[in-house]
């Protein structure tokens, strides 16, 4: 397949004295402090939030769970004051917010948001009271962990623990009520994690047994596209980066790293020298991996990224797994090869991925982190959402930002499970408001035989469609109501005024790469070459693409923070919705064809199509990282430095100096007219990026030329062209679109040789 030659188409008051936030004498964000809670008479209080599971349908009552079984479980704390995390979260991004760029440090969190030592103190004197040994309480103060017999369980939480067996075979505890705690500790506490194991997470990859014929790839590309398809952005040949082995560099055996890096503008981030380096990406894994895979692999690209394997609560067994970590672990190895890939490894029980969260969190080495399994909110107890919502808010104060797969059941997103199939739900913690949501995109051919990129949905094949809809858990965030992006509120869009300060739900996903399995990527899993796909695919590509945007010299030129938040994604599309959005976009590539009704869920209600600008089916679009010059600098269809793509607008919205562009003088101010001459222009924001800045020669309002400019911060090298005798503006570029100021410090004059002849000086 000519892969290369596509186209696609309310507010508590922050009590903070002074104008700094953290560590220059200001007042902290009040926690509860450390004044202890009364006692509170009374009989135990139910724990709603950790009610029983619904049991899938199929599950064979065994007996009770034996009483010496051990049991772990989490006692999860509240936020204090959640509205006042919610502003704090909002203004680091907002450049009118006194806790604009003010990312937390390790250990900050629980001291300025989680409960009072004495808060915690209460909670852990009624564990004991109730017969159990609890553990050190986490450094955000948000959770305690609890190891006991099953018998101690059920006395001191009140309630009965009773063993399945689940229609496939696979033997499930669970709890048959809400836990109880003591009513002196119940405001403090949220929920009970650990009490089931009914409902582990999935691997959101959808792969082909070996590889997908040519023919096969050709008739589903017709098959899913129309004569209304709309064509996006030309997508150049170009291939610096990891190459493929011999082994699967024909079109016959998946897609290779380079062509998902060149389609989507990784390749040009390679050209400037930028691999990732410096930059770590965690991974979070249910399921181990086989390091012969991965040496394969790396061997085939002839890449060494270095990995770590990071193990929680014991790690994730032994054994090839389903090939999910391997698809993760390549993906952001070859794509991200000089990044630091750290995987953390935990058991697919009750609180093995909380644990992951927990861990990546707290130790913050981590700048972003890549999540392909989930599952759908319909099945998850309220206390698994917000204990997780809990962690992903801290992460976010602390400026890391985590992707996560949105589902491969199309909107349907419980539809492969019997206890709430057939009916709109989505993916979590795709859903979650401080992670961004990646769904799913395919390939497909307009009537004049242009391909284009549109929503995944095999439906006629039944092998999956991209995650996205309504959460019915969480409200749309501040972030990501931007009225300016077309479609952001749409006929979809569900109301809540109640309670809801946007007056909507969250919608997902945010953004959409490839993930149909027949354009499959190409990764060794069980030791053998195999093609995989699914929003678990799109996921570490989007991870990846973070990596190198925080790695690359813009963010660097810009001293930028909080690079790829979520609340910086939707910024960005919202200042710059006619920019990204128009008929020949950049940043990101809207897709406007197809749908994820997912039609073997046996939902008939349809939902949801991609529409320009955001919809439920995939997002905000898939990424354009680098920008596509059809002017200055390159041909049509050719990634250029200058022209903006989505990492350059991510490190200037981010941006901490250098975000505006000034010209303060030209040396030597004036030459001969007729001659072409070098100069130089001082200023600033500038930027030391290739050929990132360039410069106008105006006269009047007429652009005589555009000139390549090479430039430090403070001053830029241009030629100026040769021009009759006039006084021009030397107009400055730093991308394409931040620009200088005409102003009479940017003049040069062009004088005529008989003047120049009596005034030397001029020259």
């Amino acid at each position: 397949m000519p892969f290369n030659s596509l186209r696609r188409r309310p507010f508590t008051a922050l009590l903070i004295a002074g104008t700094a936030l953290l560590g220059l004498g200001a007042t902290a964000l009040p926690s509860g402090a450390a004044t202890a809670a009364p006692a509170v008479a009374g009989p135990p209080v139910s724990l709603a939030a950790s009610a029983a599971p619904l049991l899938p349908s199929g599950a064979a009552l065994l007996g009770a769970v034996s009483p010496g079984t051990s049991v772990a479980v989490t006692v999860t704390l509240n936020i204090p004051d959640q509205a006042a995390l919610t502003t704090f979260l909002n203004g680091l991004t907002n450049q009118a917010s006194p806790y604009y760029q003010q990312f937390l440090a390790p250990g900050q969190f629980g001291p300025m948001f989680g409960p009072s030592l004495g808060q915690v103190a209460v909670v852990e004197n009624a564990l004991r009271a109730a017969g159990l040994s609890p553990g050190p309480v986490a450094p955000d103060r948000l959770s305690i962990p609890v190891t006991a017999s099953a018998s101690a369980i059920e006395r001191a939480f009140g309630v009965t623990l009773d063993r399945y067996r689940l229609a496939g075979g696979r033997l499930a505890f669970a709890n048959t009520a809400a836990p109880k705690i003591a009513a002196s500790a119940a405001p403090y506490v949220q929920g009970v994690l650990g009490l089931d194991d009914l409902n582990p997470m999935q691997p959101e990859g959808d792969s082909l047994s070996g590889s997908a014929p040519a023919a096969t790839r050709s008739a589903v590309l017709r098959a899913v596209a129309g004569p209304t398809a709309t064509t996006g952005a030309a997508r150049p040949a170009v291939n610096p980066g990891p190459q493929p082995c011999a082994a699967i560099a024909g079109d016959e055996s998946g897609l290779t790293a380079a062509d998902i890096a060149a389609h989507y503008g990784l390749a040009q981030r390679y050209e400037e020298g930028d691999y990732g380096q410096g930059i770590r990406i965690g991974v979070a894994e249910l399921e181990p991996n086989l390091a012969s895979d991965i040496s394969s692999y790396e061997q085939c690209y002839r890449i060494s990224t270095k990995l770590n394997y990071l193990k929680v609560d014991g790690g994730a067994g032994r054994g090839a797994g389903s090939g999910e970590a391997a698809l993760d672990i390549e993906t952001l190895a070859v794509l991200a090869p000089k990044a630091t890939v750290d995987v953390y490894q935990a058991p697919n029980n009750g609180i093995g991925f909380y644990d992951i969260f927990k861990k990546w969190a707290t130790s913050d080495t981590d700048k972003v982190l890549s999540v392909s399994w989930g599952n759908c909110e319909a099945r998850l107890p309220a206390a698994t959402l917000k204990a997780q919502e809990a962690v992903f808010e801290q992460a976010n104060a602390q400026g890391q930002t985590v992707f996560a797969a949105s589902g491969d059941n199309g909107s349907t997103g419980c539809s492969n499970n019997a206890t709430a199939n057939a009916r709109l739900n989505v993916s979590v913690p795709a859903s979650d408001p401080y992670v961004i949501g990646v769904g799913g995109t395919s390939f497909g051919l307009t009537s004049n035989n242009v391909q284009v990129e549109i929503t995944w949905n095999d439906s006629d094949i039944d092998s999956g469609a991209g995650g996205g809809g309504v959460s019915t858990q969480w409200c749309m965030p501040a972030y990501q109501h931007q009225t300016a992006i077309p479609a952001i509120v749409n006929a979809h869009s569900v109301k809540d005024k109640k309670s809801c300060a946007s007056g909507y739900f969250r919608e997902v996903p945010d953004v959409a790469a490839l993930g149909d399995p027949f354009f499959g990527y190409a990764v060794v899993a069980d030791d053998q070459w195999i093609q995989v796909g699914g929003t678990s695919a799109a996921t570490p590509v989007w991870a990846s693409i973070a990596a190198l945007t925080d790695a690359s010299g813009f963010c660097s030129a810009y001293r930028s923070k909080g690079d790829f938040l979520p609340q910086t994604l939707y910024a960005v599309a919202a200042k710059y919705h006619s920019y990204i959005y128009a008929s020949s976009p950049q940043g990101l590539d809207d897709v406007t064809f197809g749908n994820n009704d997912y039609t073997p869920s046996g939902y008939g209600g349809g939902l949801y199509p991609a529409t320009r600008g955001y919809d439920m089916a995939t997002g905000l679009g898939s990424p354009m990282v680098s920008g596509l010059s059809g002017l200055y600098g390159g041909g049509k269809g050719e990634w250029h430095t200058f022209q903006v793509g989505l990492s350059q607008l991510m490190c200037h919205q981010s941006a901490t100096t250098a975000k505006t562009v000034k010209v303060t003088s030209v040396s030597p101010a004036s030459g001969p007219a007729g001659k072409a001459r070098k100069v130089v222009v001082h200023g600033s924001g500038f930027l030391a990026v290739g050929s990132a800045d360039a410069a106008q020669i105006i006269s009047g309002k007429k652009v005589l030329a555009t000139v390549g400019a090479s430039c430090s911060a403070t001053q830029c090298t241009i030629t100026v062209p040769a021009e009759s005798a006039r006084t021009v503006d030397i107009k400055i570029f730093a991308l394409s679109l931040w620009s200088s100021p005409l102003t009479v410090k940017d003049h040069y004059r062009y004088v005529k040789l008989s003047q120049l002849a009596r005034d030397p000086a001029l020259c």
